[in-house]
Formats: C-alpha cells, sequence, structure tokens
C-alpha cells in the first residue's frame, strides 16, 4: 500500500507522461515488416523518428545507434553530448542529429510517422499504414581510414554541437555543414525567423533552464522536452517565407537560442573524403566482422564500434592492439597498402564468471553430500544406539521372566 501511493504521489508531482497501450504499439507491427524488408549487402543501422524508448531496436529487430542500459558508456554518452544529440548518464540516443551525424554512424535508413520532404537527401522505399521507410543518401561506412592528426585537429571541446560538426568538416579540409541564421541571447521566452531559404533547420538552446520548448512552423507544431540535455532541435524543413516561432514552455526563461541551415554541400565535401578509404565488409555478425582496407598511407581506421575489452582485432591474422579513438570508438593504426581486418568479440568477464558459477557448483555440490554423510552417519548410529538399548531391554526382560 506505501509503494502505490508514493508511486502515484511521485507520479503526480512530476507530471510524466503517460499513454494508452493502443497508442503505444500502434506501429509496431509495420515498423517489423519495414525492417524486415530491408535487403542491403553492406552493414547498416537503422533509426526511428518517432521512437518510443531508446530500445527500440532491440524491441522491433532493427540495427540502432540509440541505447538505454545501465552499463551504458559513459564516455559515449558525453561524445553523443558534443555532437548535438540527446544523451543521459546511462543512455544515448539518436536525437538531435544531423545528416552528418547519421551518416557518421553508419545509419543508412529511417523510419517515420510521416512522409518525409523532398529535401535531396533520402530516397523513398516503402510504407506500412501510416510509417514511412527511406535510404539516406550519403552513408559512411562502419570504419575508414583518417590522418593520426585528424584527432588532434577536430575541436570536440567547443561549447556548441554545430560547432563541433563544422569543426569535423574542417580537420578533414571539407566543407562546413552548418551554416548559422540567426543568434539570439536574453531575448524573451519566444524568438521567430523566416528562412530566407528553404531547406533542413536546427535549434540550439543555450539556457539550461529551459527543459521544454515548442516549435510552430509551416507544417505545424511540435513540443521538444529535455532540452536542457542541450541537444539540437530538429526543426525539419522550413520553407523559405514561412515564419517559425519558438517558444519557452512553462517557463519565464529566456531561450538564449541559435538557428542554422543545413548544407547539403557540406555533407556531401564530408562524405567524399572519409569515404575514400573504407573497410569493405565482406561479413558480419552480432559478434564477428571481416573486411579488407587499402590505405594509401599510413593512418587510423576508425570505425564506430563502442570501445570494449571485449573485442579483438586482427589485422592481416596477426592480432593487434584496439586503440580507443575519440574516447569512445574502436580504432587500429594501419600502414599503407592492402589489408584484411577482422574483430572478434568475447564478453571480457565471461570465462572468468563461467569457471566461477562451475566452481561454486562444485563447492555447492561438496557441501551437500558432505552434510549428507554426516547426517547417515548420525542416523545410523542412532539407530544402531536404538538397536543395541532394544536388545538390552529384551535381555532384561527375559531376565525377569525367568525369575
Amino acid at each position: 500500500l506505501l509503494v502505490a501511493v508514493e508511486t502515484a504521489l511521485n507520479l503526480g508531482v512530476s507530471s510524466l507522461p503517460t499513454t494508452s497501450r493502443t497508442a503505444y504499439v500502434k506501429d509496431n507491427q509495420d515498423t517489423r515488416r519495414l525492417a524486415e524488408s530491408i535487403k542491403c549487402d553492406t552493414f547498416y543501422r537503422v533509426e526511428k523518428g518517432d521512437s518510443k524508448t531508446k530500445n527500440d531496436g532491440a524491441w522491433m529487430h532493427f540495427p540502432s545507434v540509440s541505447l538505454f542500459s545501465s552499463t551504458a558508456s559513459a564516455d559515449l554518452s558525453k561524445l553523443f553530448k558534443k555532437l548535438g544529440c540527446e544523451s543521459s548518464t546511462n543512455a544515448y540516443s539518436i536525437t538531435g542529429s544531423t545528416p552528418l551525424i547519421d551518416s557518421l554512424f553508419s545509419v543508412k535508413y529511417g523510419l517515420y510517422p510521416q512522409e518525409q520532404p523532398d529535401s535531396g537527401l533520402q530516397t523513398f522505399l516503402a510504407q506500412e499504414n501510416e510509417t514511412w521507410l527511406y535510404e539516406n543518401k550519403y552513408t559512411l561506412p562502419l570504419g575508414f581510414l583518417v590522418n593520426r592528426d585528424f584527432f588532434l585537429r577536430w575541436e570536440l571541446d567547443n561549447s556548441k554541437p554545430a560547432d563541433v560538426q563544422n569543426s569535423l568538416a574542417d580537420a578533414i579540409g571539407a566543407d562546413q555543414v552548418l551554416e548559422m541564421m540567426m543568434d539570439v541571447a536574453d531575448d524573451g521566452a519566444s524568438m521567430s525567423f523566416t528562412p530566407e531559404q528553404s531547406g533542413l533547420y536546427y535549434a540550439y538552446v543555450r539556457n539550461k533552464k529551459v527543459e521544454k520548448v515548442s516549435a510552430d512552423t509551416w507544417n505545424g507544431s511540435r513540443t521538444f522536452t529535455n532540452t536542457d540535455r542541450g541537444y539540437l532541435l530538429e526543426l525539419g524543413w522550413c520553407v523559405s517565407g514561412e515564419e517559425v516561432v519558438l517558444t519557452a514552455e512553462e517557463t519565464s526563461e529566456p531561450l538564449d537560442a541559435s538557428v542554422y541551415r543545413f548544407s547539403e554541400p557540406g555533407l556531401r565535401s564530408v562524405y567524399d573524403r572519409l569515404s575514400e578509404q573504407p573497410w569493405t565488409l565482406t561479413s558480419w555478425t552480432d559478434s564477428t566482422l571481416e573486411g579488407t582496407i587499402t590505405c594509401k598511407a599510413s593512418g587510423v581506421m576508425m570505425t564506430t564500434i563502442p570501445y570494449d575489452k571485449g573485442w579483438k582485432i586482427f589485422v592481416d591474422g596477426e592480432e593487434q592492439t584496439a586503440e580507443k579513438v575519440l574516447d569512445a570508438f574502436i580504432g587500429v593504426d594501419l600502414t599503407p597498402g592492402e589489408h584484411t581486418i577482422s574483430m572478434k568479440y568475447f564478453p571480457e568477464g565471461l570465462m572468468p564468471g563461467a569457471w566461477i558459477t562451475v566452481g561454486s557448483i562444485v563447492i555447492l555440490l561438496m557441501i551437500f553430500g558432505t552434510v549428507r554423510l554426516f547426517r547417515n552417519a548420525r542416523l545410523y548410529e542412532q539407530k544402531h544406539g536404538q538397536n543395541q538399548q532394544n536388545q538390552s531391554d529384551g535381555e532384561e526382560d527375559h531376565e525377569n521372566d525367568i525369575k
């Protein structure tokens, strides 16, 4: 009773939203069918535009970037936040990503609750009821070669995610991907702008006291929550001449925000450079990967596989030390020439855990056997003692009878 009362009061105080089961699962079957319909001969990831949870990929059986887990990598969460995506202590997601981030993380397909505008960055593939499947035009491979100074040139500690993404472009000599359209500081709880050019627009709220923002565009209204986590707000395709209004909800705090327009030429420039020397996979499973890469010069093959000590990496059959790049992903040094790269995953603590389990079972059986042995011995002594007592009593009765 105490738990039920506390839970009800906590829910009321925290104002957590709820939904019906019908609404919660209404597109599950459509999502599964579309995910199963994907036919691709290379590694890919999929993201859902209106995800119910950060574990929708596991829930509906498609490879995903987003994750909620008590064992989530803290370093990866920090990187996602720097890139402008939503993250917290034990979770990270693709929410807030730009087409550049989708490309970087090999997000080749997207699932959306409505038809997407013709941005030139996606191709429509299929539709199931109210769920649309699109293929992204620029998707980087799971691994690619970069110069070692790339990690020094990419300034990840910029205060704004847009500057971090533009710094990535600068680090490889490509065109920038996010152009600032408007920067407003301490100008009230609402701001508006009218795009001079149609395109994909994003907003970044610097005031961390603002937790909820609504955006009114030509395509309707949308509300963003948890904006204090510092992710980019995806305003979507904004049409030139159509006003966009951003409003901080449930607070009188100023927005203190910046607005950006995404550049397709910039994305194409980044993609062309990073895909020049790809890791071309020939086979892959959940725990093994193999492919080839041709290096024009020495460098680091960077992957977007989260770093974990359970991964072993082999270059031309020889095991190499996996490097932790960007404090989050697996990388390996390579020399010029063609190389066969394979990776195998085996959980670091699995064998010690297995031996501990086996040892514990053996000890338990030994204890059980010892206890049983002692118990049987005691029962034998008790029975033997009782028999002797009965025999003694019988002899005494016989003597009495004789008397």
